[in-house]
């Protein structure tokens, strides 16, 4: 270690809820050995921080307040993994991190069931949002894995990691047609003028710092940010009336979209709770226009949790062309109809930048306008291709699906969903797609895009994956020609990614460009693009 230390900290983050804790825990423990394992082979002690908890059974760090206890543990200068083996509150040991003087290592299993890959792409774009030099690696072998080795020495030999990043090219050295120019200035100048307004309900969903981004610099490029109060959305869901509820309800069933209907509230999916989610989709599209808003983003977890059935299915509505018409109760005109509400799952500011330019772009183009955002779940090989598993919680929009008639809604986990809810989901439909993130990192706002396919996968494949992931769920599998598994795993921003489809990545390269973005895109479509 550059330091000298011989002795690595290996420090357990997990969620804020005990019981995904405890599911996580078995798993935490492998991987703990595994890392062990190739640790000792290459000469060096362990220590494991938190201690497991026999009253918890399990020993992960829950708060920000357990993680600044465990850092008070440890000389600022000694060398830190962090084990992420589940999802994780970044923050619990970010603000920690913030003060930590010793080599800092993000280490995640690559695995879609536990996804502590999720996890990892969350800290590091967290960290990068603080400013924290740290580094990334990843596995599926740990010890019996060559590669995976090697990085790992590196890291214990110089406190840095180092990735091959040659996948990237930034896009001011990429040369675009007059056309597509003339269209990014365009399309920036209207924003810089005209300003699109970005309604942002109480932002810092589940410790996710990168989603949580300066308004400065989001105002400097046309998009002032409107920060709501969840309170102020459950007030206005009390003035929507039961008929009005079930107006959107009897609109939706009426479209073909099908619902796993139960009667055990605390595990399956009731009519009231759906009902609820009526009276929250209406109150949103209130909103937005009452505050003459661009796009929305309603993070659920947490606090909503506490207080009302689930905010997805109420997402994919919000994204979705076709959808169920909402009445300014003041003027009484349909808000927006014919057109998606664009909403960024989460509250994630990071998605919603780029969800709204692809918007914006598409419209102008005269093309499907709908976007949303989905986790870097996963991802595999599938015949000589890596696939990607796009997942997200249930807010994808049905038109990726073929419409509402391939939409279902399931009722979402009980663990992480208490009071239950429907998701949106479906199977997203091959075709071409553009991709994107923005993240702020070293004090800079940043933009990484580029093309990929959605593939449409035998049955069995699909339902392993599903199987393997979390089944209720939309998918999107995507295969992003020259940016694999460690070629995104080294460089995304975010623990999200946003699509939509078509091919629109010069004019979105020239509409970010033009705001002033730095703009990076990855895989082998840069090549179209080279002088």
């Amino acid at each position: 270690m550059a330091t000298g230390k011989k002795t690595i900290y290996l420090i357990s983050n997990g969620d804020y809820r005990d019981p995904a804790c405890r599911l996580g825990w078995p798993m935490q423990e492998k991987t703990l050995k595994l890392l062990q394992t190739a640790l000792k082979q290459l000469g060096y002690k362990t220590e494991v921080l938190p201690k497991y908890d026999e009253k918890r059974k399990h020993g992960f760090i829950t708060r920000q307040s357990e993680g600044v206890q465990v850092f008070s543990q440890i000389e600022r200068e000694a060398p830190v993994i962090v084990v992420l083996n589940i999802w994780a509150y970044s923050h619990h040991v970010c603000g920690p991190l913030q003060t930590h003087r010793g080599p800092i290592l993000l280490l995640a299993n690559f695995d879609g069931t536990w996804p502590g890959l999720v996890a990892l792409l969350n800290h590091s774009a967290s960290l990068d949002r603080l400013n924290v030099k740290h580094s990334r690696l990843w596995s599926e072998k740990f010890a019996e894995d060559p590669a995976f080795m090697k990085k790992l020495k590196e890291w214990l030999d110089t406190g840095n990691v180092t990735h091959d990043m040659s996948h990237l090219t930034y896009a001011d050295k990429l040369s675009l047609s007059p056309s597509a120019e003339k269209f990014g200035q365009k399309l920036a100048e209207d924003i810089l003028r005209n300003r699109r307004i970005i309604g942002q309900f109480d932002p810092g969903c589940m410790g996710m710092l990168n989603a949580v981004m300066d308004p400065a610099k989001v105002g400097a490029i046309g998009m002032p940010i409107e920060y709501l109060n969840q309170s102020d959305l459950l007030a206005e869901m009390n003035l929507v009336s039961d008929e009005e509820a079930q107006r959107h309800l009897d609109w939706l069933i009426k479209k073909g979209t099908w619902f796993d209907w139960g009667t055990n509230k605390f595990t399956q999916l009731t009519y009231d709770q759906v009902l609820t989610q009526m009276k929250m989709y209406s109150s949103a599209v209130r909103m937005v226009a009452r505050y003459g808003l661009s796009a929305i983003g309603i993070p659920y977890q947490l606090g909503l949790v506490r207080c009302c059935p689930a905010s997805d299915l109420v997402e994919g509505m919000l994204n979705n062309s076709d959808r169920p018409p909402v009445r300014d109760p003041d003027t009484r005109q349909v808000i927006r109809e014919g057109l998606p509400i664009v909403h960024f799952n989460e509250g994630d500011l990071g998605a919603g930048i780029p969800q709204l330019l692809l918007y914006e772009i598409y419209l102008r183009k005269k093309m499907p306008p709908e976007t949303t955002l989905h986790d870097v779940r996963w991802g595999r090989e599938y015949e000589g291709k890596f696939i990607w598993v796009f997942l997200i919680s249930g807010g994808a929009p049905p038109a990726h699906f073929g419409g509402w008639k391939n939409a279902k809604v399931y009722r979402q986990p009980p663990m992480y969903f208490p009071l239950g809810g429907g998701t949106c989901s479906g199977v997203s439909k091959p075709g071409v797609i553009t991709w994107a993130r923005c993240y702020e990192a070293n004090g800079r706002l940043g933009m990484d895009c580029g093309i990929g396919e959605v593939v449409e996968l035998p049955k069995e494949e699909l339902e392993d994956r599903l199987k393997k992931t979390t089944p209720e769920w939309p998918i999107a599998n995507v295969y992003i020609p020259g940016c694999g598994r460690d070629q995104l795993m080294a460089s995304h921003m975010s623990n999200h990614i946003v699509i939509g489809y078509g091919d629109v990545l010069d004019e979105f390269i020239a509409t970010s460009r033009a705001l002033g973005i730095p703009t990076r895109v990855a895989g082998d479509v840069r090549e179209r693009y080279k002088k």
